[in-house]
């Protein structure tokens, strides 16, 4: 999981009070229909310790008042800001890929209108981050969680969801092939990243997974212990509301993955178990794409069980039909094994 010593990656550089002495970090701000959160979100990016930022904020077209909302803090912060306004809704890695072309900072870091940054994450990761070498391209941290009204709950958002014997840093492919651990809201990305790899995927629904597997075949991770944000839960989040299609961009994401090849034959068998685990999961749901999805899984992968979950959700056999199969043709074989004495048959 681990690559390297990881007491080798943590080796802070003293933070200087001159912001002209310190890299330039750009911060984006994504906001889209969260005008009840948003003033809370830009006041932890102005109350940041660290000054030597570019604030850029893009609204993807909101249907409340956020704009006006963002219009007025300005105002009265007198903040400079690049405020970039859609007419028309974008999405997330069009408006970051917007973001991103007017950026002019060594680092980058981003947070959604909904969410909460500590006063000093920008100073201590910089610090953190200058101490690395170039191949280091992304810092990390745990978030705090919080409900619609700010309360923080109890746990810290990776450990309670992912439960990792310990957190991932160095070489961290493998480990992001099963699912994507890493808060978009506690990163510290160097710029140069992007020249690499490349800007945001347009074609996909959202951002951050597909980037950090793309970053990850080129560069390290490193994990800072300090939590640096807090991640908020409502009722208008997506994995709330809409699970069955976070389910299918997760899928989709992955397939991209895959085809796109350079990869070792174990970091295949682990995407194609976390492929087969998104359909399993949609499977059960008896989503109306589910066919269409195993098609394609089959058809990357050559994978036998793909084609035979296909078959089945092709010819209309529900998950519950098929536990029901499954357990009357283990029962049938249990019985007639006993019945000739070979435990087998079937």
């Amino acid at each position: 999981m681990n690559s390297g010593d990881p007491s080798t990656l943590l080796k802070p550089e003293p933070y200087c009070d001159d912001p002209t002495a310190n890299p330039l970090v750009s911060t984006i701000v994504l906001s889209y229909n969260q005008s009840r959160f948003v003033l809370e979100t830009l006041e932890s990016v102005k109350a940041q310790t660290y000054k030597a930022t570019q604030l850029i904020i893009v609204d993807d077209c909101s249907l409340d008042d956020s704009v006006a909302t963002i219009d007025h803090w300005l105002q009265e912060s007198g903040i400079h800001c690049e405020f970039i306004r859609h007419k028309k809704n974008q999405g997330i890695c069009k408006s970051l890929n917007e973001a991103l072309a007017v950026a002019n900072g060594k680092y980058i870091s981003m947070v959604a209108s909904d969410d909460v940054w500590l006063s000093d994450k920008i100073q201590c990761q910089v610090e953190i981050m200058e101490s690395q070498p170039d191949n280091v391209g992304v810092l990390y941290s745990d978030a705090l969680e919080i409900d619609e009204d700010g309360l923080v709950l109890p746990g810290l958002l990776i450990a309670t969801y992912w439960k990792l014997p310990e957190m991932p840093q160095g070489q961290v492919l493998n480990t992001l092939l099963q699912g994507n651990f890493i808060p978009g809201l506690t990163t510290l990305i160097r710029r140069s990243c992007y020249d690499k790899v490349g800007l945001y995927d347009e074609t996909l629904p959202w951002e951050d997974w597909d980037m950090w597997m793309r970053t990850a075949r080129h560069y390290l991770f490193v994990y800072s212990p300090k939590p640096s944000a807090k991640y908020r839960h409502h009722e208008k989040s997506l994995s709330h509301s809409d699970p069955g299609r976070m389910l299918k961009d997760s899928f989709k994401v992955c397939l991209k993955q895959f085809r796109l090849g350079h990869l070792k034959e174990n970091q295949k068998s682990i995407l194609i178990r976390t492929l087969l685990n998104l359909a399993g999961e949609l499977y059960k749901r008896d989503d109306s794409d589910v066919a269409e999805i195993l098609w394609d899984l089959w058809q990357a992968t050559g994978n036998k069980r793909a084609v035979s979950m296909y078959g089945f959700a092709r010819f209309g056999v529900s998950f519950r039909n098929l536990q029901r199969a499954n357990a009357c043709r283990v029962k049938l074989r249990r019985f007639l094994g006993k019945l000739v004495g070979d435990d087998q048959i079937l």
